[in-house]
């Protein structure tokens, strides 16, 4: 077992020593030392548990749901994504997230594949036959 996790402590040194890694580390540093970006972000989290917490009282009160201010709130929501979707260091770190990610499934597959003998493609049907 000692080998394994040996082993496991390189991988997890070399993921941070990735590209892809730090790309995302220095995207989200970014983000958070931005005004803008993290007043967007705290403007789409209040702006979405606000949506929430009305459909809960709609559930809640036997589908007595407030429609006008549901409407609003979800014209609030989208509001905000669009700015969130236009502020290019949201942007970034969306997509340098979105590459670490991928880099992290191309791993998980690769053990997988090792250990199990499966790939993804033959989960999704693409097994040739």
């Amino acid at each position: 077992m000692e080998k394994v996790l040996n082993q496991a402590e390189l991988l997890a040194e070399a993921i941070l020593e990735s590209e892809e890694y730090i790309a995302m580390r220095l995207a989200e540093q970014a983000a958070m030392k931005d005004e803008k970006a993290t007043q967007l972000i705290a403007a789409y989290t209040e702006k979405r548990q606000a949506v929430e917490n009305l459909l809960a009282a709609g559930v809640l009160a036997d589908a007595n749901m407030d429609h006008g201010a549901l409407a609003k709130a979800g014209e609030e929501l989208e509001n905000v994504e669009h700015a969130i979707d236009e502020n290019e260091i949201i942007t970034r770190m969306r997509q340098t997230n979105e590459a670490f990610t991928q880099m992290m499934k191309k791993v998980n597959s690769i053990i997988k594949f090792v250990v199990t003998g499966e790939n993804d493609e033959e989960e999704h049907g693409c097994n040739g036959s």
